[in-house]
C-alpha cells in the first residue's frame, strides 16, 4: 500500500496526497496505565491503527501528533503522562493550521481516548470558525466505540480489557503480555460506575480511575487473539470509513443549503 503517515513519506509525496484528496486523518490518543499487562501507548496504538487504515480506505495522508493526550483521571498510576485541555486544543490547531496553508481542507480525528473528547471538539469547532472562508470541515471519529458496536456487545468496552487488548494486538503484538491479566478488579462494581459515567443524561464527574477499580482496569482479555485483533482493526476502520463518507455529503449538501452560490463548500467533499 502507498505511504501515508507524514512522518515516513517524502515532501513531494505528501504533496502530492494533499493535491489529490485535501484530507488528513490525525489520530489522538494518550499515555495512561492500562494494567499490568497492556502498554502505556495502548489508546495511541488504537488509534494509529484504525487511522492508517481508514486513510487506505479514503486515499488520505495521515498526521500523527505525538502520543499525548488529556488523561489527569489516571494520574494515581506512576508513569502516566497528562497534558492541560489548553495544551491539546494548541496542539490540535497548530497542526491543522499548518497543513490547511498546504491545501487540506477536509480533517479526520480519530479518537481512542474518552478524556480527549472535549478538546478535540473545541478544536475542530474553533479551526472550522477561523477558516469558514477556505470550506474547512472536521469528522471525529470515536474509533473505541466503533469497535465496541462491532466487537464488544458481550464484553463491553473495559479499560484494559478485551477491545483494547486487540487494538494492541492488532500491530503492536509483542506490546501485549497478557499472561500478566491476573489482577482484574471487581467487575460488577466497575461496570455500574463506569456505566453512571458514560450516561448522557446525568453523570458524576470522577477524579481517579480508583474510584472504578482499584488495579486500574476491569474486564476479561480471553477472547483476545491475533486473528481477531486484525478483524477488529480493519471492521473498525471500514465502517469509520462509511462514517465519514457519510457525513461529508451531509454536511456538503448542508452547505449547499445555507449558501447557494457554493461560496463555502467543502473541498473535494465528492471524494472520497
Amino acid at each position: 500500500m502507498p505511504g501515508r503517515v507524514l512522518q515516513e513519506i517524502t515532501q513531494p509525496e505528501a504533496a502530492a496526497l494533499l493535491d489529490r484528496s485535501g484530507l488528513v486523518v490525525i489520530p489522538c490518543g494518550s499515555i495512561e496505565q492500562h494494567g499490568p499487562h497492556l502498554p502505556f501507548g495502548t489508546d495511541t496504538y488504537a488509534a494509529e491503527s484504525v487511522a492508517v487504515r481508514l486513510a487506505d480506505e479514503l486515499d488520505a495522508l495521515v498526521a500523527t501528533i505525538g502520543p499525548l493526550g488529556v488523561t489527569p483521571f489516571h494520574m494515581s498510576f506512576a508513569g502516566t503522562v497528562t497534558v492541560r485541555p489548553t495544551t491539546f486544543v494548541a496542539l490540535l490547531e497548530d497542526v491543522c493550521d499548518s497543513l490547511i496553508r498546504h491545501g487540506a481542507r477536509r480533517f479526520v480525528f480519530v479518537n481512542w481516548h474518552e478524556g480527549n473528547q472535549s478538546a478535540i471538539g473545541q478544536a475542530a469547532a474553533s479551526l472550522q470558525v477561523q477558516h469558514a472562508g477556505q470550506g474547512v470541515r472536521f469528522v471525529v471519529v470515536q474509533a473505541m466505540w466503533i469497535a465496541h458496536e462491532l466487537f464488544g456487545q458481550e464484553v463491553g468496552l473495559t479499560h484494559g480489557g478485551e477491545i483494547e487488548a486487540l487494538a494492541v494486538l492488532a500491530d503492536h503484538p509483542e506490546l501485549a503480555h497478557l499472561e500478566r491479566a491476573t489482577n482484574p478488579g471487581p467487575s460488577g462494581p466497575a461496570a455500574e460506575l463506569d456505566g453512571l459515567r458514560r450516561r448522557k443524561g446525568a453523570y458524576p464527574i470522577l477524579a481517579d480511575i480508583r474510584e472504578i477499580t482499584p488495579t486500574g482496569w476491569y474486564g476479561t482479555v480471553a477472547g483476545a487473539t491475533p486473528d481477531r485483533a486484525k478483524e477488529m482493526a480493519e471492521q473498525t476502520a471500514a465502517r469509520a470509513a462509511a462514517y465519514v463518507r457519510e457525513a461529508f455529503t451531509v454536511i456538503e449538501r448542508a452547505a449547499e443549503w445555507a449558501h447557494p452560490a457554493g461560496s463555502m463548500g467543502v473541498h473535494g467533499a465528492a471524494r472520497p
